[in-house]
This record gives structure tokens, C-alpha cells and sequence, in this order.
């Protein structure tokens, strides 16, 4: 027994894999910030951001962070992994579920069934170009297989701190526009958007701009989470 026992120690040690954990960048919209208010023109009305507008620029932001998790590996692999793979296939850069369809067999093994088998070897080379991953895909039978190791405990918790730096970006972005919504509704407190804007309108936008704040954090923490304990559960 203690025979077997280290030998199936050395084969899931051999089956993992460590790798440099890239940073992961997620495109900002200079616009999230902008909220216009009529209180400086003669052709539009005064008007205090309203809560469903800044709730949806918020949640935009936390499922951009959302997307950018998919593409990290966890402990266990899913079909997602693949997600922002682009194949080049009939001249074009396509993506990878267009062209084949994913499918996790084994928790180290991924099969690749691609709809036409002429795509197979595009595939094959996109996937081993996955920046981080190290994988050696194989065609079999016109399908591409991907084994996939264990990611090492080490690089789990590099990719665990990683994603935690990309929530608290999240974070600030979320607070920035709750500021630049609240920076509005300080003029309509202050009575400079006009006649049209009361101080009880200002002060009710100012507590829903709260709530939905507070909301979308709770969403984004609940995004980490959930991120975190998939990439460090084995």
C-alpha cells in the first residue's frame, strides 16, 4: 500500500504545473465617469443622475472584472478556460467556440471537437499559444487534445493574490463613479442646477447612489469570492 501510495504521490506531482502568472489588464471607459446634468445649458433640462444609470455603469465594470476571471485557471478546469481563444480559420481570427466546441472529460484533460477537422490544426495552435498555460495539444481522430496538469499550490495562491489586485482596482473604479454621480448631485444640493432640482430630489438621489454602491461591491466581493475558493479548492 505504501508502495502505491507514493507512487500516485509522484504522478499528481509530476501532473502539476507551475507558470509565471500574468497581470491581467481590463479596458477602462473613460466615459463611466461622465454624467451630464443640464446645469450649465440653456438647451437641456437640469437632472440628477439617476440610480438605475449609475447602478448599470457599475455592474458593467463588475462583469468586465467577471469576464477577465474566466480565462484563469482554477482548480478544476472549465470549458470557459478557453473562452478568449481566437483561431485562425478560413483567413480570419475567429473565436474558438464558433469553430469547435469544448468539452472537460477528465479533471487534466480537455477534448477539442472541432466542427470542421480542416480547423484542427489552427486550433491546436491557438491553444498551445495561450499565454500562461503551457499546454501541448495533440490532434486525435479530428479533435484537438488538451491535457491539462494541476496547477502547483504556489502558483495557485500567485493567481488567488493576482485576482484579489484586480478586485480592489475594480473596487476604485466602481468608487469613482459613485464620486463623479455624488459630485452632480452636490451642485443640486447647493441649488446650481437650477430651480428644477430641490434639495430633498438631490438629497434622495444621494442615498440611492449609496445603495447602489454598496450593491455593486457586495456583487464584485461575491465575484472574488467565488473565484478565489475555485482556484485554491482542490
Amino acid at each position: 500500500n505504501s508502495q502505491s501510495n507514493s507512487q500516485s504521490n509522484s504522478q499528481s506531482n509530476s501532473q502539476e504545473t507551475s507558470f509565471e502568472v500574468q497581470e491581467i489588464k481590463i479596458a477602462e471607459d473613460e466615459n463611466e465617469t461622465k454624467f451630464g446634468h443640464g446645469g450649465n445649458s440653456d438647451s437641456e433640462s437640469p437632472s440628477l443622475p439617476s440610480k438605475d444609470d449609475v447602478h448599470q455603469r457599475m455592474m458593467k465594470v463588475v462583469d468586465a472584472m467577471n469576464d477577465s476571471f474566466k480565462a484563469i485557471r482554477g482548480a478544476e478546469p472549465s470549458p470557459e478556460l478557453f473562452d478568449s481563444v481566437q483561431v485562425k480559420a478560413y483567413g480570419t481570427m475567429t473565436a474558438l467556440n464558433a469553430v469547435a466546441q469544448v468539452v472537460i472529460t477528465s479533471p487534466t484533460r480537455a477534448t477539442i471537437s472541432c466542427f470542421d477537422p480542416e480547423t484542427c490544426p489552427g486550433v491546436r495552435d491557438a491553444v498551445r499559444d495561450m499565454v500562461g498555460m503551457n499546454f501541448n495539444p495533440m490532434i486525435e481522430d479530428g479533435a484537438v487534445i488538451v491535457t491539462i496538469p494541476r496547477v502547483s499550490a504556489e502558483t495557485r495562491k500567485a493567481i488567488v493574490k493576482q485576482i484579489g489586485k484586480v478586485a480592489e482596482s475594480t473596487r476604485q473604479r466602481v468608487r469613482r463613479i459613485r464620486r463623479a454621480a455624488q459630485d452632480v448631485v452636490k451642485l443640486g444640493k447647493d441649488g446650481k442646477l437650477g430651480p428644477g432640482i430641490s434639495e430633498d430630489d438631490a438629497f434622495r438621489a444621494s442615498k440611492e447612489i449609496d445603495a447602489v454602491t454598496e450593491e455593486s461591491i457586495k456583487a464584485l466581493n461575491d465575484v472574488l469570492e467565488k473565484k478565489q475558493e475555485n482556484v485554491m479548492s482542490v
